[in-house]
């Protein structure tokens, strides 16, 4: 029996390390959209199910009797019966692509195994086995059955979303304060699902002066940032996800003792560049008075420098949280319940491992197969405990093939992120919960020491959005990327940022 169900396992992971290599032979293979879900992928192109493996489709049949590679004969047919052939699907419509090389056309793919037509609409004979429903709801959440749980959603008013690929929006709220609560799950409400990228949820400081009442239920533009003393993670929706529950000694404090306002920050992904869509999303918060023995908070790990070439196989990128880092940010043990990846489409593979004294220690997440469209929540039974001083480890691998150009860190779903999210308790033993790095530069000591040679510039960062807009239209009108230092450009950088002493006034100056 043993036996049996090692060679049932070895022959799972064999089908699981193996169908991504398909895709990579075909045009476009890692770009195929799903005919009818919005912002997801079909990664499994030649089979029934999107991620792969089981049954095939037409497409896939028609692969596998080519060989199970790209030919000119499986190029010209036309495997879904939809009136195009699968190179117009994919891209290739004179049927010369060869592997490693680009593709003629890479936006505008379509499934060549599912029959679409003109008006985007699925064929009767592909609806039965083609599934157009987005799993919503949480399911076998236990506090949601709690008879003192109870629940708020928080929307947007309905807004016209702009005709931009990337948009920021937040709207800060007030959260129930008359007496202490623990925030225990929330589940997402999707009104426009064409343009929804990404939902956070962020507590506002309560030692920080309230937002006033005539700025709440307000939608503006916010660059990743509602607001300074808005940023403290406690909840985060992504496509794929259904929602969040939590079920343990811990939950997000709001009220009284905790956070009494909040922030709700929309990521709309719009690159068709439409005019007409709006969007009202929100989300239901269900938060109960029977307080859990912790309070919880969310970490960030990850890389903030991102330049992944084109056409690559595989590009790593890592992101440390220093032992020297996470001494001054982690103030007693803190312990990791629930953790999650986030990269964009490039990404294939993740992992965040925590290092003790130099020595491997433990790994909080493993997605061999990292499918941006299905994120893969890790709840650990038995929380892993993470002390001062060790060092976490984050790795991101990226696949560019059919990129021409440098992808770069960035909000656009068409840019790149490297980020993981772990959730832990006792909150009060990481009060900051950010250790991210820029190349191997640590960021904790620019986010821990706020004045830098009397500079506040966080403040410069975050609080004052206009100036910051300023000076890097300046910057990018004036320097040229990836050139030779201009004159204009050193010019340029010699504003002085930073109000200083009149007699210690430094500038900010690139030699």
């Amino acid at each position: 029996m043993r036996i049996g169900t090692l060679l049932k396992t070895l022959f799972c992971v064999g089908i699981a390390t193996a169908y991504p290599n398909f895709k990579d032979i075909l045009p476009n293979g890692n770009e195929v959209p799903h005919p009818c879900k919005a912002n997801y992928l079909w990664h499994g192109v030649g089979h029934n199910n999107p991620l792969g493996g089981g049954s095939r489709n037409q497409f896939g049949l028609d692969f596998k009797t080519a060989g199970l590679s790209w030919t000119p004969e499986l190029c010209r047919k036309d495997s879904d019966g939809d009136g195009r052939t699968n190179g117009e699907e994919l891209g290739d419509p004179e049927c010369v692509w060869k592997t490693g090389s680009l593709p003629s056309r890479i936006s505008d793919i379509t499934h060549p195994g599912v029959c679409t037509l003109s008006d985007g609409s699925i064929c009767d004979a592909d609806k039965g086995w083609v599934d157009c429903q987005v799993e919503d709801g949480l399911k076998n959440c236990n506090v949601l059955k709690e008879p003192e749980t109870l629940n708020r959603t928080i929307r947007f008013p309905e807004t016209t979303v702009p005709a931009e690929e990337t948009t920021y929006s937040c709207m800060i709220f007030n959260l129930p304060s008359d007496q202490d609560y623990h925030l225990m799950a929330y589940e997402p409400y999707i009104d426009n699902e064409m343009v929804m990228h990404h939902i956070l949820i962020y507590g506002c400081d309560p030692n920080e002066d309230p937002v006033p009442d005539e700025q709440l239920n307000t939608v503006t533009k916010c660059g990743m940032s509602a607001a300074s003393n808005c940023n403290q993670m406690i909840g985060l929706w992504a496509v794929g996800f259904p929602g969040y529950c939590i079920d343990g000694p811990m939950g997000f404090r709001i009220g009284q003792g905790g956070f009494k306002q909040a922030a709700l920050e929309f990521h709309w992904n719009n690159p068709q560049l439409e005019s007409n869509w709006k969007d009202s999303s929100g989300v239901t918060l269900y938060y109960t008075p029977k307080l859990r023995a912790n309070d919880a908070g969310i970490m960030t790990t990850g890389q903030l420098n991102l330049e992944i070439p084109p056409v690559q196989q595989s590009y790593t990128v890592v992101g440390k949280c220093h032992s020297e880092c996470s001494r001054k940010l982690i103030q007693g043990p803190i312990n990791i319940f629930w953790a999650t990846n986030h990269m964009h489409y490039l990404g294939h593979e993740m992992n965040i491992k925590v290092y003790r004294d130099g020595v491997y220690y433990t790994e909080l997440t493993n997605d061999a197969i990292y499918n941006y469209d299905s994120p893969v929540e890790k709840k650990y039974s038995t929380a892993v405990q993470v002390l001062p001083g060790d060092e976490i480890v984050t790795t991101c691998k990226f696949k560019s093939l059919s990129r021409p150009k440098t992808t770069f860190y960035g909000d656009a779903t068409s840019d790149e992120m490297c980020f993981g999210f772990l959730a832990f308790y006792p909150a009060a033993n990481m009060p900051f919960s950010t250790c991210t790095a820029w190349k191997d530069i640590s960021m904790c000591n620019l986010w821990l020491q706020q004045e830098h040679n009397d500079c506040k510039w966080v403040d410069f960062m975050f609080k004052n959005v206009n100036e910051t807009k300023r000076v890097r239209d300046e910057v990018m009108a004036n320097c040229k990327p990836f050139g030779n230092c201009l004159s204009e450009c050193k010019a340029t950088l010699e504003i002085p940022f930073c109000r200083t002493s009149m007699h210690e006034r430094r500038r900010i100056r690139i030699d």
